[in-house]
């Protein structure tokens, strides 16, 4: 069974902060259950989520979630789907609060959501997805074993390739004290 509670508090005994903490386990149920959903092939992970989990960073922690679908819509129908099959974890409900936003940023078009986890003790914490779709279905994404907070073995999900997320954002990246570079699209990596 899902403590909410319980499970924030591990993750500041780790060194999060309050927020970072509740962000981090709202994540990592959000990920078990994607894992577990018949959706899991159509959803790659994105953001702060991957640099956090590949640098192992807590200083990199996000609070939101960035996900592209893969062969699958972004009208609301299908958003509002995608967030009921998430309802697969025992002690854990997933909501949306409030409307299904549209985002248009640069050259990135793309929905956010708010959600509510709730566990069965009423404890409930709030995050938001901010959803897109993979247009460039001939880059692969990769697999990849997220650490998550209810599961010794974490779960393996689809991420964008490591030359994607630099190609994305500028990345600081920090070499011996004498050097420091900012990577942009890879260079140097």
């Amino acid at each position: 069974m899902v403590n909410l509670e319980e499970l924030a508090k591990a993750r500041k005994n780790e060194g999060y902060s309050d927020i970072n903490a509740e962000a981090r386990v709202c994540q990592d149920i959000v990920l078990k259950a994607i894992s577990k959903s018949d959706l899991n092939r159509n959803v790659t992970i994105k953001g702060g989520v991957v640099m956090r989990s590949i640098t192992g960073n807590i200083r990199r922690a996000t609070q939101d979630m960035d996900f592209d679908f893969l062969r699958y819509s972004l009208s609301e129908t299908s958003i509002r789907h995608f967030i009921d099959k998430l309802n697969c974890i025992e002690g854990a409900h997933i909501s949306i609060e409030g409307n299904i936003e549209e985002l248009s940023q640069q050259e990135y078009k793309g929905k956010r959501v708010y959600v509510a986890i709730i566990d069965d003790t009423g404890h409930a914490f709030k995050s938001k997805i901010d959803l897109g779709v993979h247009k460039n279905l001939q880059i692969e994404q990769d697999e990849y074993c997220f650490d998550v907070c209810m599961d010794d073995v974490g779960v393996s999900l689809l991420m964008n390739s490591k030359e994607q997320i630099f190609a994305e954002k500028p990345v600081i990246v920090s070499l011996p004290a004498f050097q420091r570079a900012i990577v942009i699209s890879g260079i140097g990596m």
